[in-house]
């Protein structure tokens, strides 16, 4: 590893010789690439990190298929005392192999009540086999291929009975019902589904793997006081007796069976529209919660800007014949683009206080995109999801560079690499990875960020113009098709003239990224500017990546030179002939290539960029390059300026945090206290707070946190709790006085911080106590309600005053409507219960359903010493 003295003394020699393993190049043009080949040189990466290495041989993971499904039709209603689905699923199909006697379907905890096929315009019986996860059906007749033939199934399905609760993997539910009986005051009565990965088959009979696209037709019966949205559009309701109504919802169009949605509950729809390029205006429905109805427009008011954007951007139409948005309650995932209805968590919908935090503008783009990248061409197994995810998350970085400038979109990136980098830190896989245990793998930070940034790569590898025919191509090429990897190559190839099987091998099919040391330095008698670029990855783990970036030069007294290089080696020494010293050099200007870089230059070079680089990116490196040099006047200084100054949020924030260490030098916590109660950007303000709290200046720093109690950002006001009661404790408790009484703060981000500061700091005695209590009722969230138990018992084991008083506030939770919260609640009275919780506890036990609640309930009074032999019930 070559550090700055011998990379200064190779200079001086005029680099008359190179080693085996170092490649050099003389650069004298701008933009003219240069090549080198690969080299093997090897670097050990960190301890503990795993590579996951590229199978030798691709394994299918798609099953096979013996039909292919061309239509299904099915007609549900929901029990809502039992949490049951009566259906009936009508598919039309074709046999993919001639002669076949049977087939089957997925079909998980169902009682399959019969199974008929169409035969001469009459349903005739057939036979089946059920195994409580597979039906096989087998017709009286061998089918024909080229041949259509119908089926339809009578079921009754238990979605939520021994199912997991999971989110985007194969656990879930696939059906959810949210407070069916009306029973709970703190949630409206809602149903909705989540079919991805594999889940839709908890609800109705399917092939349930995307490597098959149908057609669908749903209609759903639900009491007539529900609104209704599913797939396609709503072309039939009819009122019903008994105050029900039957909807029947037709999609144009096929798509995967993870796709298909249904949902009804209380919600107002305001209706917008979008001229699409087809010439043809698109109907959009934003479904919230009645309260948000007036706010409906601002949280999803820039849908008909996305598909402005994303239609020229791809060339190809909105596909389908209308967009829903629909935030749900209790949902698994932050947003599911199920094919014209895209469901979300329930706090995407937010007051004007809380939209100063979070607009939900990345994950509406994002969940949007996939109506393209996902419905219209769906990945054809779960190892290759990339053709989904990457995409989406990328087209979130497109409308932002499309809308708000180049800068957004670079902020976007930056924080999608830091976000996979924090993973690489642990794990590193190929993208596309056939490896994996569980579809619930492949949802995380490698195929969301990691792919997303390859995507950019690739764009500025082969240029917009090239870069966007190609996702055209890919498009209307794999309209309504399952794809992979080799599909989206094949196009881009096609559209660029040019082999990709490098890049798409390094980047999308090998793990790791690249790790660069780059030393950039000045020779004055040679004038001569140096920047070496030495790729760290485990080389004998991760390629030896090739790409291209752009090195800028900058000079005091003339324009810049931008010279675009092709790194292709282990180590490669760029040589820049110079007129005069530059004002700074900017490695990856542009901020296109994907790397995690360790930048060394010339402290004064660097305090320059922070000042005057025109690129977002560019300023906010050199100040995450000052932040970690010792602490010195110059630096100091830097980042002041950048705190106060800087043009971008981004850059402000980073500056401000790297000024902790400068925190108790009067001139530095001035300004930290104006940028605290100031800064427009409430993430400015709270990284503010956050430096100025370790200034020992106490007069200058208390009354500053105290203001932030009352910030117009709700998360501005609790990091102003967390750090009040952490440096003014004595005082904390009466200062909280106005919050601890407020209305109810956005995902409950100020009470959170309340209850632990209470907890953790012992604020406030009984008073306090009372405050946790309150936190636990029925109307507060269960994240809430959840940290609030975990509060009284950190209470109770500190002060025995307050223990009873906890044991009997959580032993009333023993009975909640939230198995969450009576879990909790049991496992804490096991630690801190007395005689009454004893027996409130085996009492519940008694009549405990649920199997986990039931374990907690033994395992509490086993702890209190009374044996889990006189507990019954708990199944």
């Amino acid at each position: 590893m070559l550090r700055l003295p011998s990379l200064l003394f190779a200079a001086l020699l005029a680099l008359a010789a190179c080693s085996s393993t170092q490649q050099v190049y003389d650069v004298t043009e701008v933009d003219r690439p240069a090549e080198f080949e690969r080299d093997t040189l090897v670097v050990e990466d960190p301890a503990g990190v795993t590579y996951i290495e590229p199978a030798r041989v691709t394994p299918d993971r798609a099953p096979d298929r013996s039909v292919d499904i061309l239509t299904t039709a099915l007609d549900v209603a929901f029990g809502f005392e039992n949490e049951t689905v009566t259906g009936t699923a009508r598919h039309t199909l074709t046999p993919l192999r001639d002669s076949l006697a049977s087939f089957y379907l997925h079909a998980d905890d169902m009682d399959i009540e019969a199974v008929r096929q169409l035969v001469g315009g009459r349903e005739v019986g057939i036979g089946f086999a059920y195994d409580s996860t597979r039906l096989t059906i087998t017709p009286p007749q061998p089918f024909a291929v080229d041949s259509a033939y119908t089926f339809v199934i009578d079921y009754v399905a238990h979605p939520t009975r021994g199912a997991g609760q999971g989110g985007l993997g194969d656990g879930g539910s696939g059906l959810y019902f949210i407070d069916p009986t009306g029973a709970d005051p703190g949630r409206p009565t809602q149903i909705w589904t989540q079919g991805q990965a594999e889940s839709n088959r908890r609800w109705f009979p399917t092939w349930d793997y995307p490597n098959d696209r149908m057609a669908f037709d749903i209609t759903m019966t639900v009491p007539d006081s529900l609104v209704t949205a599913s797939n396609g559009a709503l072309v039939e309701q009819t009122p019903l007796e008994n105050g029900m109504r039957r909807d029947r919802w037709v999609l144009s169009g096929d798509q995967a069976s993870y796709l298909a949605a249904v949902a009804a509950g209380p919600f107002f729809v305001a209706r917008d529209s979008v001229r699409s390029i087809s010439g043809e205006t698109l109907p959009l429905a934003y479904y919230v919660e009645p309260e948000f109805a007036a706010a409906a427009e601002r949280i999803f008011g820039e849908t008909p800007r996305m598909i402005e954007v994303y239609e020229q951007k791809l060339g190809v139409p909105y596909p389908w014949a209308n967009y829903k948005q629909m935030p749900v309650r209790d949902f698994t995932a932050g947003g599911m683009e199920n094919t014209t209805i895209t469901m979300l968590f329930e706090d995407v919908q937010t007051d004007e206080r809380a939209y100063l935090d979070y607009t939900g503008r990345d994950l509406i783009a994002h969940e949007l995109a996939h109506q393209w990248f996902g419905d219209l061409a769906t990945t054809e197994d779960w190892a290759n999801l990339a053709l989904n995810e990457s995409f989406a998350s990328y087209m979130e970085e497109v409308y932002l560079e499309a809308t708000q400038g180049r800068a957004e979109a670079q902020a976007h990136g930056i924080a999608d690499r830091q976000a996979y980098f924090e993973q690489a830190e642990t794990l590193r896989r190929p993208i596309v990875w056939y490896g994996y245990a569980s579809p619930d793998d492949m949802f995380d930070r490698h195929t969301y960020q990691k792919g997303s940034q390859v995507l950019n790569q690739l764009r500025f590898e082969l240029g917009d113009e090239v870069f966007w025919r190609g996702m055209r191509r890919y498009l209307e090429e794999n309209r309504y098709r399952t794809v992979e990897m080799a599909d989206f190559r094949r196009a881009m190839e096609e559209a660029s003239g040019r082999s990709l099987r490098t890049f798409f091998d390094q980047w999308w099919h090998q793990p790791g990224h690249p790790v660069l040391d780059v030393e950039q330095a000045y020779f004055a008698g040679s004038k001569l500017y140096t920047v070496q670029v030495v790729q760290r990855q485990d080389l004998s783990k991760a390629p030896t990546f090739a790409f291209d970036t752009r090195v800028e030069l900058n000079f005091p007294n003339r324009p810049p030179e931008v010279h675009r290089v092709h790194i292709a080696s282990a180590d490669t020494t760029l040589r820049f002939s110079v007129p005069e010293a530059p004002s700074f050099v900017r490695f990856n200007e542009g901020n296109w290539t994907f790397a995690e870089m360790r930048l060394t230059q010339p402290l004064a070079e660097t305090l320059v960029q922070a000042a005057e680089d025109d690129e977002m990116a560019g300023r906010y490196d050199a100040v995450a390059l000052l932040a970690r040099q010792g602490l010195n006047a110059q630096v100091r200084e830097a980042l002041l300026r950048a705190a106060t100054e800087d043009r971008h949020v981004f850059v402000r924030e980073r500056a401000a945090e790297a000024l902790e260490p400068y925190a108790s030098i009067p001139a530095v916590t001035e300004a930290l206290a104006a940028l605290g109660q100031n800064d427009e950007a409430p993430a400015v303000r709270r990284a503010a707070l956050r430096s100025l709290a370790a200034s020992d200046a106490e007069a200058q720093v208390q009354p500053v946190l105290r203001a932030a109690l009352a910030d117009p950002s709700y998360l501005t006001q609790a990091e102003a709790v967390r750090l009040y009661a952490e440096h003014f404790p004595d005082d904390a408790f009466a200062a909280f006085q106005s919050l601890l009484s407020a209305p109810l703060s956005w995902q409950a981000s100020v009470e959170q911080a309340l209850v632990e500061a209470v907890s953790t700091y012992q604020l406030g005695g009984m008073a306090g106590a009372e405050y946790l209590a309150d936190q636990t009722g029925v109307l507060r969230p269960d994240d809430l309600r959840l940290v609030a138990v975990e509060g009284l018992l950190v209470l109770a084991r500190r002060d025995d005053d307050l223990r009873a008083f906890a044991a009997r506030t959580l032993a009333g939770h023993l009975g909640d409507l939230r198995p969450e919260v009576r879990r909790a609640s049991a496992e804490a009275l096991g630690e801190i219960g007395d005689d009454a919780s004893l027996g409130a506890l085996r009492a519940q036990a008694e009549v405990e359903r649920d199997p986990v609640v039931a374990a907690a309930l033994r395992g509490a009074v086993e702890q209190l010493g009374k044996g889990s032999t006189q507990v019954g019930g708990g199944e």
